[in-house]
């Protein structure tokens, strides 16, 4: 990226001064973890070396960035990952990053020839173009319409490649657009405008991917939703991420918000508002909380949508909900066990099996002794899901059965909220069609199943019905989010809770 403005060391000087004021870049250990996040994101490390002197490495850090706008736009979210808290540090580097990367606005006749353009065009999938156009770094807010999307895409930072993201839109609008008279006009409005700045070669290349593309299909949204505890109980810091890619597994950090246990169920329902309406053209919206070993025994299916209408209904009435582990996500030295189980489970996903803690079969294991299920769970990696005798979070019986579970690395875990367990869970669960072939992979669809019965039957037996009380932790370790904060409660091993 070249540097604009007032010349190339006035433009280090500004970044530097910006990025000088998050404190994770004046310490070289942290500096090193941001140099690896920023390489992970590009799939490659960044020539900058990581100097005793911050200021040293601050300029060379910037130096590369004004070179690589794709770098700059990684360690900006390196920096949301690791220094959440430094908004006011935050604000003055997206104001520097805007005046570096600022386009020349359209000339008026282009932008009324654009506009007749797209008035009246009707586009499927709308919100995954704009998302396609924009690149892989930026998150694209819900727009109404291709002029509206348009607009929205033209105050964005430009793609790796160095197209403005709404040059990019009218590429990917050509390729949908009929009759093919208008396709041709809007690339002909596109090429004259990648003339002007010098981007032919670029728009030839997008113009080629998006011709061979396969057709756009729809695909599954993610929201997944951490509660952090704080150390005043009963306050939680809300965290979300939206992944909706199909090339990949891209989560995108929201906003993050301080709630209290009264006001997380009305902010968890905004959050999904918003999803819903970026999210028009998903096949299927899944929910993910992420919570705290405290925290697990939290009805977080049955919280509300439509709050303050006559038809609040349970979130799991509309979508699937799971649980996440997010003291597993935070023991980095957990994470070798869990990431090797779900390859075994992967690769080989017929042998996979559920093991049921005081369960039916005679070599179930035994409640009391985790000691022992711990070590059974790791003899067997084929256990790729356990079935809890006791509800964690509230009990301590299901709190030690859980953390075998993480230790042990199973991915999916699941209890009855109540205690003693529905003697009947297994076996309902085995009934509903799509687990009744034994496909463990689809055991979340069957607890989603469960839930939705639940639902359709009269009050009076609805609070009896397992579907309200079964919780399923569904933990892919290939879907990470950045979690961060404190873990709730110290590390005693798993005999000692």
């Amino acid at each position: 990226m070249a540097a604009t403005g007032e010349g190339g060391l006035k433009s280090v000087n500004h970044l530097v001064t910006a990025l000088r004021e998050f404190r994770c870049l004046m310490d070289p250990d942290s500096r090193a973890l941001c140099l690896e996040l920023v390489a992970r994101e590009l799939d490659a490390a960044l020539p900058v070396r990581n100097h005793r002197v911050a200021d040293y490495f601050l300029v060379e850090l910037a130096k590369e960035c004004l070179d690589n706008e794709r770098a700059m736009w990684a360690l900006r979210e390196s920096l949301a990952i690791l220094a959440p808290s430094d908004a006011t540090a935050m604000d003055q580097l997206d104001s520097v990053m805007e005046q570096m990367t600022a386009r020349p606005a359209l000339p008026p006749d282009a932008t009324e020839r654009l506009c007749s353009l797209l008035e009246g065009l009707e586009v499927a999938h709308l919100a995954r173009l704009c998302r396609g156009a924009a690149g892989p770094l930026q998150d694209v807010p819900p727009v109404t319409g291709p002029w509206h999307a348009f607009e929205t895409l033209s105050r964005m930072n430009a793609r790796p490649d160095g197209l403005p993201p709404g040059l990019a839109l009218v590429e990917y609008l050509a390729a949908s657009a009929r009759p093919l008279e208008l396709a041709d006009r809007l690339r002909s409005w596109a090429d004259e405008r990648a003339r002007g700045l010098s981007l032919t070669s670029q728009l030839r290349s997008l113009r080629q991917q998006v011709g061979h593309a396969a057709p756009a299909e729809s695909i599954d949204a993610y929201l997944v939703i951490q509660l952090l505890p704080q150390d005043e109980p009963g306050r939680y810091e809300l965290s979300s991420w939206h992944a909706y890619d199909p090339t990949g597994w891209y989560p995108v950090r929201g906003p993050v918000s301080n709630v209290t246990a009264a006001t997380a169920e009305r902010a968890v329902q905004d959050l999904v508002h918003e999803a819903v309406v970026e999210w028009e053209d998903a096949r299927s919206i899944h929910l993910e909380f992420v919570l705290s070993a405290e925290d697990l025994h939290l009805p977080v299916h049955m919280w509300r949508d439509e709050l303050d209408s006559d038809f609040a209904t349970p979130l799991c009435s509309s979508y699937s909900v799971v649980v996440r582990s997010l003291e597993r996500s935070q023991k980095r030295h957990w994470y070798r066990p869990w990431k090797k189980r779900w390859q075994t489970f992967s690769s080989q996903p017929e042998r996979s099996r559920q093991l049921v803690v005081d369960g039916p079969d005679q070599d179930s294991p035994h409640s009391g002794d985790p000691s022992a299920l711990m070590a059974r769970l790791n003899a067997d990696q084929h256990v790729f899901a356990l079935v809890l005798n006791a509800p964690p979070g509230v009990s301590q019986e299901g709190n030690r059965q859980a953390s075998a579970a993480w230790r042990a690395g199973v991915p999916v875990v699941i209890w009855d909220r109540r205690h003693p367990r529905d003697p009947h869970l297994v076996h309902q669960l085995r009934q509903k069609p799509v687990e009744a072939n034994g496909d463990l992979a689809r055991l979340r669809e069957a607890v989603t199943e469960l839930r939705l019965e639940a639902q359709g039957i009269g009050s009076a037996e609805r609070e009896q019905h397992l579907g309200q009380h079964v919780m399923l932790v569904w933990d892919d370790p290939t879907r990470p989010v950045g979690t961060q904060g404190r873990v709730a409660g110290p590390d005693e091993g798993v005999g000692s809770r």
